[in-house]
């Protein structure tokens, strides 16, 4: 049972995040942190100078601590953007250590709370595995400690101490459960979108899903070769050898297409026989004839019936896009009628289209 248990808190502490969601989800985080963090002590200060009279070192040091850091990352974007989840855990401990140095080495009188606040709160901002969250929350009360230690007053180190313990327990909790939770929340939403951009028969994107993204493409003025493939006389496989062999002549044609294309090339099923690719970064006219004709003859290498040797042929017609097609539907119809005239020819064979769009 002990066992079970460790193996099972292994795998809780090692979760892995999607890095595009962690590098999405920490930056927002980390210029949320730098901006409340520089309002806030810009407003402590003026709240302090109206009533007090004067601003306490203590805010003065938290101000010249945010604004270096916040120097820094400008001054280092390029570098704090590639590694946005490193950053963000480095700046969340420094502050925490900051907030440490400020409380309990230039204020001896009085217990502190707000270390305690952030030692809760910003842990539980980072997107990242849990275990890495649970060595800054250590290593921050282990500062947290160290400075407390400083202070004069017997009775107020032991108040501390209580506090900083408790809170970094509490603070290994809440976080590490918010970062498993958000983990696998981005995971479940993952997987729905993908069963709902994908078909389920052939694995390659549905219709949905494909138009979006070869869409998003257009919307970036990106280039490539609109593909148009139509398999020849599909109506005859269904009626001559059952719609079973129809199924399977569909996924081995969306394997070849998976496994000819790029994995960064949009590959879809756009509905029945009809199955559209999108080369991305595929515009040279010789180059992308040369490919298509690879294309049309492995395809001719998948069997509908070996009994009675009877392959695959298809129908293609393709446009290359230099980034003047406008939408969607404009590339869609040049590449359709260059498919209806590859039919017109006696179908098994391809037309490609490599003017721009006028």
């Amino acid at each position: 049972m002990f066992k079970r248990y460790w193996q099972k808190s292994i795998e809780y502490m090692n979760i892995e995040p999607d890095p595009g969601s962690a590098t999405q989800e920490n930056y927002a985080a980390l210029r949320m942190i730098m901006v409340v963090s520089l309002i806030s002590c810009i407003l402590l200060m003026i709240m302090q100078q109206s009533l007090l009279g004067h601003v306490s070192y203590g805010t003065i040091a938290g101000v010249v601590g945010i604004l270096f850091l916040l120097a820094f990352c400008v001054f280092n974007w390029s570098d704090v953007r590639s590694r946005i989840t490193i950053a963000l855990e480095v700046i969340i401990l420094l502050f925490l250590i900051m907030a440490a140095f400020v409380e309990y080495s230039l204020h001896f009188e009085t217990p502190i709370y707000m270390f305690l606040l952030l030692l809760v709160l910003l842990p539980s901002m980072i997107f990242d595995r849990p275990w890495r969250i649970v060595i800054i929350i250590l290593a921050a009360a282990i500062f947290a400690l160290i400075f407390n230690h400083m202070s004069i007053d017997d009775d107020i180190q032991k108040q501390n101490l209580i506090r900083i313990l408790s809170g970094t327990l509490l603070s290994l909790i809440f976080s590490c459960r918010t970062a498993y939770r958000r983990i696998v929340a981005v995971k479940i939403n993952q997987m729905t979108q993908d069963v709902a951009e994908h078909d389920p028969l052939t694995g390659v994107l549905n219709r949905g899903g494909g138009v979006m993204m070869i869409r998003n493409c257009i919307d970036r003025q990106e280039s490539g070769t609109f593909i148009i493939i139509d398999i020849d006389d599909f109506k005859h496989v269904n009626d001559n050898y059952g719609h079973q062999r129809g199924d399977e002549v569909l996924q081995r044609l969306a394997h070849t297409l998976r496994t000819n294309f790029k994995e960064k090339d949009i590959v879809m099923r756009m509905g029945g026989d009809e199955f559209i690719v999108y080369a991305i970064g595929m515009v040279d006219y010789s180059v992308t004839c040369t490919r298509l004709e690879q294309l049309v003859n492995t395809i001719h290498r998948i069997p509908v019936s070996e009994e009675d040797k009877k392959y695959l042929t298809v129908s293609i017609g393709a446009v290359i896009n230099d980034g003047s097609y406008p939408t969607y539907d404009s590339l869609y119809n040049a590449a359709d009628n260059y498919l209806y005239r590859t039919k017109m020819k006696g179908k098994d064979g391809y037309n490609l289209l490599s003017v721009s769009y006028r």
